[in-house]
This record gives C-alpha cells, sequence and structure tokens, in this order.
C-alpha cells in the first residue's frame, strides 16, 4: 500500500476515521492524501435581498477559504506527527469528486466514517460512502461512529472477521485477507451470513458483487452489503468490477 486517501468534510465523525488512517498509515508507510469537497452555497435570487447583494457570494468564499484552511491545519498535524501528507481541495459531487481523486491519486484504500443516519442531511453523507464504498476501484474502510464523533470500536486489528457469500472462494478470502492478517500479526475467522450482528472482531472484510438485475437480486441477495450502513465494526469492501 502506497497511498491512502481520507475524504473529510471536518464533522463529527473525522476523528474516529483518522485514527483508523493513522494506524493502517502507520503500518504500511503509506503517503495520506488528505481531500475535502467543498459544496458552496447557493444564493437564491428570488428572495428579497437586505443591504449587499453579495454578501451571501462574501460569505460561500469566506467558507471557502476556511475549509481550505482547515484542510491545510489537518495536513500539518499529521505532518508534526512524521506521516507523508499531501492535500487536495475539490469542488462539486463529493461522492463523483471523491472517485476522481481516487484515480487521480492512485488510491490503495479509501477511508470514511459513517454515523447513524437521524437526518436529512446525515442520510445525504451515509449514501455518500455507501455510493463509494459501491462504485470505487480500490477497496474503502467504512468506520462506524456514534453521533458525537466517538469510536464504536477502538482502532486495532487483532481479529478479522471474513463475511462469506454464496459466490466467495477460498482464493477471494486469501486474496483480500493475507496481506492484513500479516501486517497486523491478526487472527482470520470466516463468518457466514448468520453471524454477521455485530461479530466480537476488530475488522470485517467483505466483497460487493455487481447485481445484473432483479433475477440476480432473487438469486444472490445481498445481505452482506447492508453491513456498510448498519455494522458497528468498521468494514473493509472490496468491490469486483462488472
Amino acid at each position: 500500500m502506497t497511498n491512502l486517501l481520507f475524504p473529510t468534510d471536518f464533522s463529527t465523525n473525522h476523528t474516529a476515521a483518522l485514527d483508523w488512517v493513522r494506524l493502517f498509515a502507520r503500518k504500511t508507510g503509506a503517503t495520506i492524501t488528505l481531500t475535502h469537497v467543498y459544496q458552496p452555497m447557493v444564493v437564491d435570487t428570488t428572495l428579497p435581498n437586505i443591504g449587499d447583494v453579495g454578501a451571501g457570494v462574501i460569505a460561500s468564499q469566506e467558507l471557502e477559504e476556511i475549509s481550505r484552511q482547515r484542510l491545510d491545519q489537518l495536513a500539518a498535524q499529521l505532518q508534526a506527527e512524521r506521516f507523508s501528507v499531501q492535500t487536495s481541495w475539490r469542488i462539486g459531487s463529493v461522492e463523483d469528486e471523491i472517485l476522481a481523486a481516487a484515480t487521480e491519486f492512485s488510491a490503495d484504500l479509501i477511508v470514511m466514517g459513517r454515523h447513524d443516519l437521524n437526518t436529512f442531511f446525515d442520510r445525504l453523507a451515509g449514501s455518500a460512502v455507501s455510493d463509494v464504498a459501491e462504485h470505487a476501484f480500490c477497496p474503502v474502510l467504512v468506520v462506524p461512529t456514534t453521533d458525537d464523533g466517538h469510536a464504536i470500536r477502538p482502532a486495532q486489528v487483532r481479529t478479522i472477521a471474513y463475511a462469506m457469500q454464496q459466490r466467495t472462494t477460498q482464493s477471494d478470502v486469501s486474496a483480500q485477507t493475507d496481506s492484513l492478517i500479516e501486517a497486523f500479526d491478526a487472527e482470520l475467522r470466516i463468518l457466514t451470513e448468520d453471524q454477521l450482528d455485530n461479530p466480537p472482531v476488530d475488522l470485517i472484510v467483505m466483497e460487493l458483487y455487481p447485481q445484473a438485475g432483479f433475477l440476480d437480486n432473487l438469486l444472490y441477495p445481498n445481505h452482506t452489503a447492508a453491513l456498510v450502513k448498519k455494522s458497528d465494526v468498521p468494514v473493509l469492501v472490496y468491490h469486483q468490477p462488472e
């Protein structure tokens, strides 16, 4: 692993996910690419304006500058901890820009935080996490957190569980876990679908299979994919390309 991508919106789920970034970067020596996708304010010109009509534009510019500063501050913090760090400030669709950054920087792993989806904006962010996990060309580590940003599980990898599915082969398991077991000197466990509810492990590894249509969903219902949205254990997702 040479490049680890960490998209951050500086929200409460930032801290716990960052601990996993540190853990993987220390174990592998990977460069951390910090990415922030800025979404500018959209001024509603149909509403009556009081005072300077350019106030909304100025506020948007100020928020943009603040986001750039926060990204630089986080980079400086990690560099002070002796990590190799680079930054990528972007503007556009969150999912699209994260995937574009992963391609641009040849990311070997994307780490994203996820907390319970209680509000509309939470659900929007949660959708971005699951969408990136589904469409990324590289593995995605989804780290669940509490609403106030605390980790549900500590950032450690002593036990790894592989979530078996009907189409999973032993070669799949080996290809996706051997390097992790070696790097962390971890124990591997195999889980079937009826054993997936918050098992006593540190990390779950799984593969997402592309669904061709209704019949494919019927024959191969992907209950395992729900782990991305509901698991209390961090989930490392491999996405099988179509």
